[in-house]
């Protein structure tokens, strides 16, 4: 997504240099279709940026709920549970997605470097492996 991404910010820039310097050398059908490739674009980042803060909002309301007062009163106590018991409960796939692209991303970075033809290929194969959910 990320280099789909990229590649629309290149075309855009490109575009917008064209049509500066000269605004008959542009198709306006390949104009169309770039504004309307960066909206798609631009609506799955909002979908995705509204799923994290749901996210992180259900995160701050989990700390404020009874759990984590539990977990003060269980260190009083010397029992176990609370906070960190409930922790376990918490589900974070947006997080966990987002993450995991991050780090395919920085094994990517890896492999457009990687000095021989093997590493390159398993550096592609371990990316698409995180962007899955594996090795985490």
């Amino acid at each position: 997504m990320e280099s789909n991404i990229k590649g629309l910010v290149a075309a855009g820039h490109e575009m917008a240099s064209e049509l500066k310097a000269e605004c008959g050398a542009v198709d306006m059908r390949s104009v169309a279709k770039l504004i309307s490739d960066l909206a798609t674009q631009l609506e799955v980042q909002l979908v995705r940026a509204n799923a994290l803060a749901a996210e992180n909002a259900g995160l701050k309301k989990f700390c404020e709920d009874a759990a984590f007062d539990a977990d003060y009163e269980s260190e009083l106590l010397g029992e176990r549970g609370g906070f960190v018991d409930g922790l376990s409960l918490v589900k974070t796939p947006a997080t966990d997605a987002f993450l995991a692209e991050v780090r395919a991303q920085g094994v990517e970075m890896f492999a457009e470097c990687a000095y021989t033809l093997e590493h390159h290929d398993h550096a592609v194969a371990f990316a698409a492996e995180l962007r899955k959910g594996g090795n985490q």
